[in-house]
């Protein structure tokens, strides 16, 4: 009998455990939201789901194939998509009225051809005067001009990059290399005396300047819009006006004031304007409450941060309230609200950088808690560079439970707090300018290793031989290896590499890193384009060019903030700026090619793009784009 009781005992904790290790419900979970998506990490703010729902690992928009329906979006955005029941939470800025990117370069060709046909006419009058002035200062412009075309043409990254990048990539060079520096000087010299000598050519130049501004793109707003849509059809059901105190950039290639996901727990909806504004409303679209902020100014103002609700309180990252004398002004702190009204809880003591994106999780001893981070580049004030713990229970909310301090300097360390803080129980994840890997003790905050990332095994697609490579060792130089997004599952570390079509895997406890290559693109037959940087034409879905960041047309790789990866089950989805989502199995023994379990698309080739997590909840995967939002699986 004792035998039977003790085996009795021993089956229930192994059910216990069993339960706990398989089901993601936690105490950081939102009441009710079992194949919901409430908030920009899902159910329990972690974005990783697990279910026995059929998930959709293979899809795309180009064909129509494994795609429910697909809804066209006036402008573009970059919050994630709050999923509950029948209803779709997304932000987007508001839609202007200007031209067709199309009719402006209509205008900018015409304006051109009369600007130069004037410069020219005016420069025969000087060489038939025999100028001297001119023709010193044309005979001065010849060499460094020269000099200057053959830099241009010699430069791999400026010959790579779209059309629409190339102005800014060029006035980059202009003030940074020593021939653009020459060749302007001589230029704007010979130019201005040029000007000078005809008031028509200054003003054919003064029109020419305007069509040219129009040229290079961009809007901006202070207020976004909610929308809500049916998510059985996208059918829109309502929108509503969230204000905020400060003009944005439209589709910054590293988050606008649309980045922060809505959150929902069924009976209402909460929006978050990065610009300075949050508003709740009812299921229906009610207002219930609403309430500015100023953001911090003089570096980029909008967030990485993304939506976080803890029971009633819903977190945002601010600078302190104008009456709040015991914080520094120009810092930024994690402030929790009261969902119900609005009104301040609390804020941390400990301040965070708007870059870094805070996880809440649950601690060794079961315990909820909120992970944030501060460093990073632009001056970014807050310090000291590390890490805090924040205790989200209710006696001591609010709270730093543990601070940790890396050693190194913020240009080396600081990169740690550009990451989504994902941790668990056991361990926190914190990277040291792309060459190294810290890993803290969450227990403790304290420094558990330190290993590096840059001494890779790769798995290199031959495009010869149609298969993959293995090569061992690979010694990779900084910007080689700088992570574009993050996630953990387990030991293991995941994250997709900036600047490269890479995969990486990082084993927190061996040290042992892999990488795969991974396929720019997918061809019109349904082939993998390799080794090819791709481009997107940056517009809406009404044709304009309203991003000023020619970043956003780069080739999926370039330098952005990609929005955190999502894990369901085994899989994790990553999404690159161009739309390409890559499925991995995170359970491949190796990381070889059997760990690349499908590339997919979320668009058009060469007019995609997104900075964007995806969603899934009712057996659905929920994405968008600059263009569209698309209900993924039949």
């Amino acid at each position: 009998m004792n035998r039977i009781i003790k085996l009795a005992a021993y089956l229930s904790v192994f059910v216990l455990w069993f339960s706990c290790g398989t089901n993601q419900e936690s105490i950081t979970t939102i009441s009710n939201s079992e194949n919901q998506w409430p908030m920009s990490g899902g159910p329990n703010g972690s974005w990783k789901v697990e279910t026995n729902l059929d998930v959709p690992t293979k899809w795309s928009v180009r064909t129509g194939e494994n795609i429910k329906w697909k809804k066209t979006l006036e402008e573009g955005g970059q919050s994630g998509i709050a999923v509950w029941n029948d209803k779709l939470f997304l932000t987007i800025n508001p839609p202007i009225d200007t031209p067709k990117y199309s009719e402006v370069l209509e205008l900018y060709a015409i304006a051109e051809t009369n600007y130069e046909s004037l410069f020219n006419q005016v420069e025969e009058v000087l060489k038939a005067k025999n100028d001297r002035q001119y023709l010193k200062l044309k005979k001065a412009l010849k060499e460094p001009e020269t000099q200057w075309k053959n830099f241009l043409k010699n430069h791999k990254h400026y010959q790579s990059v779209s059309e629409l990048e190339k102005p800014t990539v060029k006035a980059n060079l202009m003030r940074k290399q020593p021939i653009g520096k020459a060749y302007i000087k001589h230029f704007k010299k010979y130019s201005t005396y040029v000007h000078e000598q005809s008031e028509a050519l200054k003003t054919v130049n003064s029109e020419f300047e305007k069509v040219k501004k129009l040229k290079r793109g961009g809007a901006s707003a202070k207020d976004i819009v909610l929308l809500c849509l049916d998510a059985n059809n996208g059918k829109e059901l309502w929108r509503k006006t969230v204000k905020g105190e400060i003009s944005s950039d439209y589709n910054y290639g590293f988050s606008d004031a649309t980045t922060p996901c809505p959150i929902t727990d069924g009976k209402h909806v909460w929006a978050i304007n990065a610009s300075g504004g949050m508003a709740c409303f009812t299921m229906n679209g009610d207002m219930v409450w609403e309430r500015t902020w100023m953001p911090s100014t003089g570096r980029p103002f909008n967030k990485q941060f993304d939506s976080i609700m803890f029971d009633d309180l819903i977190l945002n990252v601010e600078p302190p309230a104008a009456d709040d004398n015991s914080r520094i002004k120009e810092w930024n702190y994690l402030h929790a609200f009261n969902k119900h009204t609005g009104e301040r809880v609390w804020v941390t003591k400990e301040a965070l950088t708007h870059y870094n994106t805070p996880i809440v999780g649950e601690t060794f001893d079961g315990k909820p808690a909120v992970m944030i981070g501060r460093g990073g580049p632009h001056e970014v004030p807050e310090r000291p560079v590390g890490l805090t713990l924040i205790s989200l229970e209710k006696e001591n909310q609010g709270n730093a439970i543990w601070n940790w301090e890396p050693t190194e300097t913020n240009k080396i360390s600081g990169w740690g707090a550009l990451s989504t803080q994902h941790w668990d129980a056991n361990k926190v994840s914190w990277f040291l300018a792309g060459d190294d890997h810290v890993t803290v003790d969450s227990k403790t905050g304290q420094q558990i290793d330190k290993k590096q990332l840059n001494i890779v095994d790769q798995y290199v697609f031959n495009v010869e031989t149609g298969k993959y490579e293995l090569k061992k060792d690979v010694k990779l130089i900084h910007h080689q290896n700088q992570r574009h997004c993050n996630i953990m599952a387990s030991n293991n570390l995941f994250y997709m590499v900036r600047y490269k079509p890479f995969m990486a895997k990082h084993n927190t406890e061996t040290g042992k890193n892999e990488q795969i290559e991974l396929p720019h693109d997918i061809d019109n037959d349904g082939n993998f384009i390799w080794g090819q940087p791709q481009k997107n034409d940056g517009l809406n879905s009404q044709g304009q060019l309203h991003t000023g960041d020619p970043r956003t047309r780069g080739d999926g790789f370039q330098k952005c903030f990609l929005g955190s990866p999502t894990m369901i089950n085994n899989y994790i989805y990553f999404t690159n700026a161009l739309g390409t989502v890559y499925v991995l199995d995170s359970k491949a023994d190796t990381f070889d090619e059997s760990a690349l379990i499908a590339v997919n698309d979320l668009g058009p080739k060469g007019a995609t793009w997104s900075v964007n997590s995806l969603s899934f909840a009712n057996g659905h995967i929920y994405h968008r784009t600059m263009k569209e939002i698309i209900c993924i699986g039949d």
